[in-house]
């Protein structure tokens, strides 16, 4: 039997199987499967694919951004407006055909955003191309999903079809690990009040091949989340929703628009309105921050500072310059929010903070 056969007759059992406390173990099972083989199905789609079909970004700079949603919802418009890249514009659906990229510069960052063809329903099971679309997505560092007024709706439909593609938005990794084992069967331990039983997780792990195992669940976690624990193919990416073309919209059914949706950034891509805050909000999504290096006995370099993720240590710094040194490091200096007095000596795995000064020594 095909992949694809057998995906849609094990989705078939799962939903004439009735949702309740008896049923949980059975249920895992055929989600696992299911997940089990759109797993192996994507694997062989990656292989056949290795001959160089499909898009090809480089990704550039400190950070990739991949503007997302449906088609003619403003995408290239304000691709244009945030970099120097230059997207075709036009008033009919699908006019981006492939993947656009551009540089936005923010407090010293280089940040590439990418324009990708506009995401349709059934994209997750590669309707109208949308597996090539969906490969460049997963490796981005944010999704921004990008609607209008007449396709608001679709937010909800662009996340299932992130989901069904194995993106999880604004999601942690669940707090497990697996570790394999030659014989024994299978240990499960719980460091905490877990409500999903054994049996299910014992079934859902069979059912993919972990046989000889120990399995440790520190959190809380739903029967889908043990799962994704389990699969190689998930990636987990923050995101934003962006409301586009505000000026199209009258202000009192914009204001009704607005509520409940406290979380969404509303801006006009053509009236270059509050794309700044926008800009801002990408920046504070990735989780990024400034450190400006300095020489001994010179001034630090604040006009090119190094970007580095928020929470990274002098060690880490040191990794992000991509030089070997030849020397183990002695102890750093400090200036800034982090350090208790300017100037102060830290070891390798001090924590530093956004506009840090470091000064290295060997």
């Amino acid at each position: 039997m095909a992949i694809d056969e057998e995906i849609e007759k094990t989705k078939k059992k799962l939903r004439e199987t009735p949702v309740n406390k008896s049923t949980e173990t059975d249920r895992g099972r055929l989600k696992a499967k299911i997940a089990r083989l759109k797993e192996k199905k994507d694997k062989k789609e990656k292989e056949s694919q290795a001959s160089g079909q499909g898009y090809a970004v480089k990704h550039r700079g400190d950070a990739t951004v991949s503007l997302v949603g449906p088609p003619s919802v403003g995408k290239s418009t304000l691709l244009n407006r945030l970099t120097n890249a230059e997207s075709d514009v036009a008033g009919y659906e699908f006019t981006t055909l492939e993947v656009v990229p551009g540089m936005m510069k923010h407090k010293g960052a280089n940040i590439q955003i990418l324009d990708v063809p506009g995401l349709v329903s059934g994209a997750s099971e590669d309707i109208g191309g949308g597996k090539q679309v969906l490969s460049v997505i997963r490796n981005s560092d944010l999704v921004v999903i990008v609607v209008d007024e007449e396709k608001i709706d679709m937010v909800s439909r662009m996340k299932k079809e992130l989901y069904g593609a194995g993106v999880r938005l604004d999601k942690e990794p669940p707090n497990m690990d697996v570790f394999k084992k030659s014989e024994g069967g299978i240990e499960i331990s719980t460091t905490r009040n877990v409500a999903l039983e054994k049996d299910t997780m014992e079934e859902v792990l069979r059912e993919n091949g972990f046989l000889n195992c120990k399995v440790v669940v520190r959190d809380d976690i739903t029967l889908d989340e043990f799962i994704d624990g389990l699969m190689e193919n998930r990636v987990y990416i923050p995101s934003i929703v962006c409301f586009n073309k505000t000026d199209k919209v009258i202000s009192s059914e914009l204001e009704e628009i607005r509520k409940g949706r406290k979380d969404w950034i509303f801006v006009s891509a053509e009236e270059r309105e509050n794309l700044e805050k926008l800009r801002e909000m990408i920046w504070q999504k990735l989780g990024l921050m400034r450190v400006y290096m300095k020489k001994r006995g010179k001034e630090p370099d604040r006009e090119e500072p190094l970007i580095v993720e928020s929470g990274s240590t002098v060690h880490d710094v040191m990794d992000s310059l991509n030089k070997s040194f030849s020397k183990e490091l002695s102890y750093a200096k400090i200036w800034g929010e982090s350090a208790k007095f300017p100037g102060q000596k830290v070891g390798g795995e001090h924590t530093l903070v956004d506009r840090d000064v470091v000064e290295l020594r060997f």
